[in-house]
This record gives C-alpha cells, sequence and structure tokens, in this order.
C-alpha cells in the first residue's frame, strides 16, 4: 500500500457546522508524520487509537460559554465532536507509534513497517556472484 492519501473520507455524524481539523500526512521512507491543528485543546481533550488498521482521533472542541446576559453577535468558529480517520498499511506496530501535543498542534509518528522500507540492492559482478546449484536430470 502506497502512504500517499491515508485520510479516509468520512461524514460527520454532528452538524454541517461540526468541527474539523485541519490536517497534513508527511511520508519518509522510514515513517510517517500526521500533524494536526487542534486549537483550544489539550491531550487531556483526545482519545486516539489503532484498530483494525485504522488509525482514530476523536475528541470534542467545545463552544466557550458566556456570561449571564450576553449572547453571540457573530461566530464562525467551529465547535462539536470529530473523529478523523486513517487507514494504515498492515504490519504497523502499534507500541511505536507515538504522539506529542504542543500549542494545539497534534503530531503522530507512525513508523512504517520493516517490508515497506526500501532496500538497495547491490549488483554483483564476475566472481562476487553466487554459483547456481543445478540438479542433474
Amino acid at each position: 500500500m502506497l502512504w500517499t492519501d491515508p485520510f479516509v473520507p468520512f461524514s460527520a455524524q454532528t452538524s454541517r457546522a461540526a468541527f474539523v481539523p485541519a490536517a497534513d500526512v508527511t511520508v519518509s521512507d522510514g515513517d510517517m508524520v500526521l500533524t494536526m491543528d487542534l486549537p483550544g485543546l489539550t491531550a487531556d481533550d483526545l482519545e486516539i487509537e489503532l484498530v483494525d488498521g485504522y488509525l482514530f482521533v476523536r475528541g470534542e472542541r467545545t463552544r466557550p460559554q458566556v456570561a449571564d446576559g450576553t449572547r453571540w453577535a457573530h461566530t464562525e468558529r467551529t465547535f462539536g465532536k470529530f473523529e478523523r480517520r486513517i487507514k494504515l498499511p498492515d504490519g504497523i506496530d502499534p507500541d511505536k507509534v507515538t504522539a506529542s501535543m504542543d500549542n494545539g498542534v497534534l503530531s503522530l509518528i507512525v513508523p512504517k513497517p520493516e517490508r515497506m522500507i526500501p532496500r538497495t540492492i547491490t549488483i554483483g559482478s564476475g566472481s562476487e556472484q553466487p554459483q547456481l546449484e543445478t540438479t542433474a536430470a
């Protein structure tokens, strides 16, 4: 499986104005890094699971309370429960997935399974080549 666009299309189960955090995915020879903007949230507000080959990031961004006698005159920021689901290749070791949160930015590092790490094959010549075993017919 190539790691080109691992996000699985999803439908929000909340209202159309539900919070959907922006995310980026980068892929290197050794790992995938998911970075997600979660302003106003802390690590305690999130749940991260690896289930059946999918990485789930869930949480809720709640609207701040306003004082009695105050009302919202204009709102553009979105709030609500969210879930992002990312398909991962087979063979991911869940114990090697790491997560960190800094200033409302979640970073998840998912090491590639050994089978997906590119290997260079050296081409031998002359005496360096192994001898093929043949059987007499």
